[in-house]
């Protein structure tokens, strides 16, 4: 049998490999109408906020410039004038995951990794946080990849200008993607540093380079507290805990119900556990030391953090999929024949993305059905009330449907019982913070909804079973304007 080590591999292997992984990803963003990702109606809705609020400035809403989640927002602009809003969300979510596949094998190449350790690595785009629609949190990877060419290897000891500059930069697009990339850079900078064995001077100098981006961010935080943006710090699992194998499948993927997430999961540790046995004689030579110290890094975030900080949920989670990431890439691939090196690899990428397409389709079909119908039905500019009355989905994990009733803003405009205007580090807010009158966590507790809630809107966007649609208009004599599907649009007001 042929062996071959493919980390040398040519430009054109890596530029099809690259791009078999882009076409596959891309294929369930294509082939449902909404996504089921949870925040991604909210994210669209904000772009729809900043149209509105550019041309009105004298609205109830203001543009916060300076806050660290613009980059992602920027890919929901481009979508948003290219194509209709309704589609808007999808197109910059096929971006984004075109951007976070692409990232692992620039990696590769720029690192002289194999590139079918970053097909395998493809896989892992399919993680919780997409679901759960943290955008500026995904976009983020790249972002974070470009940050570690920039500070790893001979590029640590660089002190020139256009270094310099790179690191303001980079700083800055960690900034404008999330704050908690800035801070996973900074850390990355000081481990590199150290095992660089930087000189203190050239450290401080290129470290001064992004003080600003730190500074910007010690003015900004503290505003978070002071606009209500707060929550109890909480571990749901002990750091212990995190070492179940339940736990590490939802870390590392937390997408699909079923069994299917770890058999994924055992496919990866395979590939690991395959590779360190074959190399066990060499293998502090082939390995990339410097993306395994990332990795523990991730790795150690993901162990250590709470699960949520700041309203931030899925705090120490989020990171888990990176840090794999970054683990399979800096391992040796395990040494087997030329067409079985990307064969494996690519059936492995075709099965999760065949499996996550089926279950895409099946929620798209079944738990939508009538969203597009009441949507339609909805006059310009309503008031609308969302109630996620059937909250879990047979097909994919968490609350896809949570933030479903925000299409109506994306597509009608108007005013929601919640909105993402409401966050306070949101890009458009209101100019005077929300008091609601209504009850407070209707999209997270939709059960507690009262008559008086109702009467403050025009209309309820509700995603129910035929059972509690019927309990729901009885009791609370609401007229149906849709009467199929799981949504559901109900007259609040007389015409």
């Amino acid at each position: 049998m042929t062996v071959f080590d493919d980390t040398t591999a040519s430009v054109t292997r890596r530029a099809a490999s690259a791009l078999g992984c882009c076409a596959l990803v891309a294929i369930p963003f294509l082939a449902v109408q909404f996504p089921p990702v949870s925040d991604l109606p909210q994210h669209v809705a904000q772009v729809r906020l900043l149209w509105e609020t550019w041309h009105d400035p004298s609205g109830p809403y203001r543009i916060q410039w300076l806050t660290p989640y613009w980059l992602a927002y920027v890919v929901v602009g481009a979508a948003w004038s290219l194509v209709s809003p309704d589609n808007a969300g999808r197109l910059a979510l096929l971006a984004i995951g075109i951007l976070w596949v692409m990232a692992g094998h620039v990696l590769a190449a720029a690192r002289g990794r194999s590139p079918a350790a970053a097909v395998v690595a493809s896989v892992l785009l399919f993680n919780h946080a997409l679901y759960w629609g943290f955008y500026t949190f995904t976009i983020g990877w790249p972002v974070f990849v470009g940050w570690l060419l920039l500070t790893s290897g001979r590029r640590a000891h660089r002190i020139e200008w256009p270094d310099a500059l790179g690191l303001l930069l980079g700083a800055t697009l960690l900034y404008f993607t999330h704050v908690l990339w800035l801070a996973a850079g900074t850390l990355w900078f000081v481990a590199s540093t150290i095992y660089n064995r930087v000189g203190l001077r050239t450290a401080a100098w290129r470290f001064l380079s992004f003080v600003p981006v730190l500074m910007l961010t010690l003015v900004w935080y503290p505003k978070l507290a002071a606009a209500g943006f707060d929550s109890p710090t909480r571990w749901f699992v002990t750091p212990s805990g995190r070492l179940s194998v339940s736990w590490l499948v939802d870390a590392v993927l937390g997408g699909l119900r079923g069994s299917t997430e770890y058999l994924i999961f055992a496919a990866l540790v395979g590939w690991i556990g395959v590779s360190v046995y074959q190399h066990r004689r060499e293998l502090t030579r082939v390995v990339d030391v410097e993306l395994l110290l990332a990795a523990a890094l991730l790795g150690a975030l993901a162990f250590l953090l709470p699960d949520l900080r700041t309203n931030t949920i899925a705090l120490a989670k989020r990171w888990a999929p990176c840090g794999v990431a970054l683990l399979i890439l800096g391992v040796p691939p395990p040494r087997c024949a030329p067409l079985v090196r990307y064969a494996a690899p690519f059936a492995l990428l075709t099965a999760v993305v065949g499996a996550t397409t089926a279950a895409w389709v099946q929620v798209d079909r079944r738990d939508h059905a009538g969203l597009v119908e009441s949507l339609r039905a909805l006059p310009d500019r309503p008031r609308v009330m969302g109630l996620d009355l059937a909250p879990e989905s047979d097909f994919v994990k968490g609350r896809p449907f949570i933030q479903a009733f925000a299409y109506a803003q994306v597509l009608r405009g108007g005013e929601l019982n919640f909105s993402f205007a409401d966050f306070a580090p949101s890009p458009v807010v209101y100019k005077t913070r929300r008091t609601p009158t209504w009850t407070v966590g209707l999209e997270w507790y939709p059960q507690r909804v009262q008559r008086s809630d109702l009467d403050q809107f025009d209309y309820a966007l509700v995603n129910a079973d035929d059972g509690t649609h019927r309990r729901f208009a009885d009791y609370f004599r609401v007229v149906p304007v849709t009467d199929q599907g799981r949504w559901r649009l109900y007259r609040l007001r007389p015409s």
